[in-house]
C-alpha cells in the first residue's frame, strides 16, 4: 500500500469510538512493518495532523482544527446558505441541517436549532451519518447519478437493506424514482424516535452537493404545516443553488479577464 494512501486511511481511522491510536493497532490494521507505520505516524505529527499522546497513542492534532476553520469560512455551500438556514429554523420552529454527501455517508456541515428545547437531534457538525435511514439522507440517495448508486448497492446491498430499503435493485430505484419526481423526502423516526423529518437535495450545476433539512417534533407536524415546511425548504433550497449559481458566474468572469 503506498506511503501516502495509507497516511489518509489512518486519518480516517479516527472516530469517537476511537479517539487514540496506537501504532500496534495500525501494524495489525495495515499489515506493515512497524517502521513504515512510524514513519507514517512522523510525517503526521510534522505535519500538525496528529499529536502524539504520551504512554497512550496518538490522537488528532491542531492542523484539523485549523482546517475546520477554513471550511467555516470558506466552504461554498456554507458561503451560499450564509443566514437563511437560521431564518428558516426561525420561521418553522425546528432544527435546520445542512449536509453534504461524503463517501457513503451523509455529514452534518450546519445546524440550527430550533424553539423546541424538548427536540433531540442526532445530526451535528462533523458528525457522519449513515446514507440510507432518514429523509436528510435518503434524498441525496434518490439523486445520485445510476452508476453510482449501483456501486453502492453492490458493495452496500445488506447495510441498505437492513434499514429498511428494498431488496430488490429494480424497487430500490422505483423508490427513489419517486422520491426524485417528488422533489422531497419525508421519513418519521427513523433516526431520532418521535421527530420527523423533511429534506429537499442541494445541487451545484448538475453535481449533487447534499441535502437541507428541516426536523419538527412527530406530535406538532400537521398536513398543512408539512406542505408549508416543504414549500419553505424547496425555496431556501432554490436561494442557495442561485447563490451557488452566482459563485459559478464570477469565477468564470475573473478567469476570462485574467486570460491573455
Amino acid at each position: 500500500m503506498p506511503g501516502t494512501n495509507r497516511m489518509l486511511r489512518i486519518l480516517g481511522l479516527f472516530a469517537l469510538e476511537r479517539p487514540v491510536i496506537t501504532p500496534e493497532q495500525l501494524i495489525d490494521e495495515f499489515g506493515v512493518s512497524r517502521a513504515s507505520v512510524y514513519r507514517d505516524l512522523g510525517q503526521l505529527t510534522r505535519a500538525g495532523m496528529l499529536e502524539r499522546v504520551a504512554d497512550r497513542g496518538y490522537v488528532l492534532g491542531p492542523m484539523v482544527v485549523e482546517l475546520d476553520r477554513q471550511v467555516r469560512l470558506a466552504d461554498p455551500l456554507l458561503q451560499a446558505a450564509q443566514d437563511l438556514p437560521a431564518k428558516l429554523a426561525d420561521e418553522t420552529g425546528g432544527a435546520v441541517l445542512l449536509c453534504r454527501f461524503h463517501g457513503s455517508k451523509v455529514l452534518c456541515i450546519h445546524q440550527v436549532s430550533g424553539r423546541n428545547p424538548a427536540l433531540s437531534v442526532s445530526y451535528q457538525r462533523g458528525r457522519a451519518m449513515p446514507l440510507y435511514r432518514g429523509a436528510t439522507s435518503k434524498i441525496i440517495l434518490a439523486y445520485l447519478p445510476p452508476a453510482q448508486l449501483e456501486r453502492l448497492w453492490a458493495s452496500e446491498r445488506q447495510t441498505a437493506v437492513a434499514a429498511g430499503l428494498p431488496d430488490d435493485y429494480a424497487e430500490l430505484t422505483r423508490v427513489l424514482g419517486a422520491l426524485r419526481q417528488s422533489g422531497h423526502c419525508v421519513t418519521a423516526g427513523e433516526i431520532d424516535p418521535d421527530a420527523v423529518g423533511l429534506a429537499v437535495a442541494l445541487r451545484d450545476a448538475e453535481h449533487l452537493l447534499g441535502s437541507l433539512s428541516v426536523v419538527l417534533p412527530a406530535a406538532t407536524l400537521t398536513a398543512a404545516l408539512r406542505q408549508w415546511v416543504l414549500s419553505r425548504l424547496q425555496s431556501v433550497a432554490g436561494r442557495i443553488e442561485g447563490r451557488l449559481q452566482d459563485q459559478r458566474d464570477k469565477a468564470r468572469a475573473i478567469r476570462k479577464r485574467e486570460m491573455p
